[in-house]
């Protein structure tokens, strides 16, 4: 009983509000009976119009639609439930009236109070409602005077209704178990879910402890479960699961880019198994990463489950110089802290009041020293690396596209996009090659989202006359309003129609791409309407005037 106590003080009553379910039930049942009355009442207008001229008849009517008037408004949440019985009462009492209108088809509307009191009450108040009926019976019948025929024809009517009424309590109770059953069932679904989720949620942080990248990549190149190391080196989001990345797989540090059938992900979907293979990731921080890839079978009896994909970034032991500038970030990463201590108390004593004039010369010394020493500590972090053998080398920009309809394709397949590729020119270039990849991928990934099912987009290449070449990515997506069209362009902005369909992104890609395509000395150019859909070019210099061009 303590226990009983306890638990009852632990869950208190939920609070029922007008409208809930306990008042829609209500006024389903009661919505019925005044349905099924009106009608009846219609289809006696139109046989025998002279009926409504019976007091009983007319009265019995209006008084069931005023009973159905005020069922509606009546709180019945701040009623106890034995209120309720009032209300299929009324409607017995008033089918009697009826039937004692000389309306003896009426009869089978007391079906419905009975149901009503078998399915919402206990048995007890079904016996009442039971009871109720036979009285106004037995009133009627002692009334209009006892006959064999009218006294049969109440005792026929009696069995039915306690038929009915037992049929419908059999059948409550049996829904009332199942209800019972599912609801115990559900509980021990959600607890196990809860488990499992739980269990999810500690094998990836065992995963995320390890300096290795590990995935679980299903059939088709789906990323079903991934650690973060492999994410951060995939540049992959949340919502991203198929192929391709963000980042770009390549055969050798500036080699050829891996085609999409044969990337480290691509091969894991399909089971393949290889162990310690070196391919080079161009990540979208503009650094090349050598990884040792590996794959594993999960269960060797259950294809299903896919295979493990690991791994490990391997640069500083296959290119020397990754130490180097390594080592440089570490070092100026470590000045920075005690520096920033330096700077910020000059700062705080020059603002103090009494100050003769050569402390505030000499604190001042000390502040513009640091600042400077802050700018240098800066540019050695943000060197990207080995940059200085990547941003000016002759490349073909139709092939870079080419290769990123390749990767995007199965992703676009599965997103229920279609791709055309309009490359018939050579697009010659003085650049970074890798990072204008970055730039089509972005450009190409966005216009496959927006898209959606059933879209199209057409990447067309061509050479403009101006001395310079034109790369046109269109799509018949969703489109872009006026008003965030100009804003496209700015970090972490995301439109507000994509944000209200639940569209994935973090609004960085289209920033990080004018960016690299203003230091390679173009531009963009985008037109778009809502629901026509977006046209993005972007606009690189020739060789001829690559040495004109002026960084943004």
């Amino acid at each position: 009983m303590a226990l009983m106590l306890r638990g009852s003080a632990l869950s208190p009553p939920v609070p029922r509000y007008f409208g809930d379910s306990r008042c829609r039930s209500i006024w389903q049942w009661q919505l019925v009976i005044a349905f099924t009355t009106v009608a009846t009442a219609v289809g006696v207008a139109a046989l025998q119009p002279t009926r409504f001229g019976n007091w009983q008849f007319s009265v019995s009517i209006v008084l069931i639609i005023a009973t159905t008037i005020a069922t509606l408004s009546v709180p019945w949440h701040l009623l106890p439930r034995a209120a309720v019985f009032a209300v299929p009462a009324i409607d017995a009492a008033m089918i009697g009236l009826m039937v004692a209108g000389h309306t003896p088809a009426a009869t089978f509307l007391w079906v419905f109070p009975v149901a009503w009191a078998a399915t919402y009450f206990r048995t007890l108040t079904l016996v009442g409602m039971l009871s109720l009926i036979a009285t106004i019976q037995l009133v009627m019948l002692l009334w209009d005077g006892v006959t064999i025929t009218a006294t049969m024809g109440i005792v026929i009517s009696l069995l039915s209704l306690c038929f009915v009424g037992l049929i419908m309590r059999v059948g409550s109770a049996r829904n009332r178990s199942s209800r019972r059953l599912l609801s115990a069932q559900s509980d021990r679904l959600a607890h196990a879910l809860q488990r499992v989720q739980e269990q999810k949620a500690r094998n990836l942080r065992v995963l995320d402890a390890l300096d290795v990248g590990v995935a679980r990549v299903g059939s088709g190149g789906v990323v079903e479960v991934a650690s973060t190391a492999f994410r951060s080196l995939y540049a992959l989001d949340s919502s991203s699961r198929l192929h391709p990345s963000r980042a770009v797989e390549y055969r050798a540090r500036r080699g050829a880019a891996v085609p999409a059938a044969e990337t480290m992900i691509a091969r894991a979907g399909r089971g393949e198994l290889f162990q310690d293979e070196i391919v080079w990731l161009f990540g979208v921080d503009g650094r090349w990463r050598a990884l040792k890839a590996s794959t594993k079978v999960i269960d060797p009896g259950d294809s299903a489950d896919g295979v493990l994909l690991l791994v490990e970034d391997v640069t500083e032991s296959v290119d020397p110089r990754a130490g180097e500038v390594a080592l440089r970030r570490s070092i100026a990463h470590e000045l920075r802290n005690p520096l920033t201590a330096i700077l910020g108390h000059a700062d705080l004593l020059l603002e103090r009041d009494g100050l003769d004039e050569s402390t505030r010369r000499q604190l001042a010394v000390i502040d513009h020293a640091g600042s400077r020493m802050q700018q240098l500590i800066d540019q050695a972090l943000s060197v990207p690396e080995a940059r200085e053998d990547d941003c000016d080398r002759p490349f073909d920009l139709a092939e870079v596209a080419t290769a990123s309809v390749e990767g995007f394709t199965p992703a676009a397949e599965a997103s229920g996009v279609a791709i055309e590729a309009r490359l018939f020119e050579d697009l010659p270039l003085h650049g970074d090659a890798f990072r204008l990849r970055q730039v089509v991928d972005n450009v190409l990934g966005n216009a496959i989202k927006y898209a959606q099912r059933g879209g199209r987009v057409v990447v067309h290449g061509q050479r403009e006359g101006a001395g310079q070449v034109r790369l046109l990515v269109s799509d018949n997506g969703i489109g872009i309003s006026e008003e965030d069209l100009p804003r496209i362009f700015d970090r972490q902005f995301r439109t507000e129609l994509a944000r209200q369909r639940g569209i994935p992104g973090t609004g960085l890609g289209l920033s990080i791409s004018r960016d690299i395509v203003a230091e390679q000395g173009g531009r963009f150019e985008v037109a778009s309407e809502l629901g026509q859909g977006t046209r993005v070019s972007i606009l690189l210099p020739c060789p001829d005037d690559a040495r004109e061009r002026t960084p943004a």
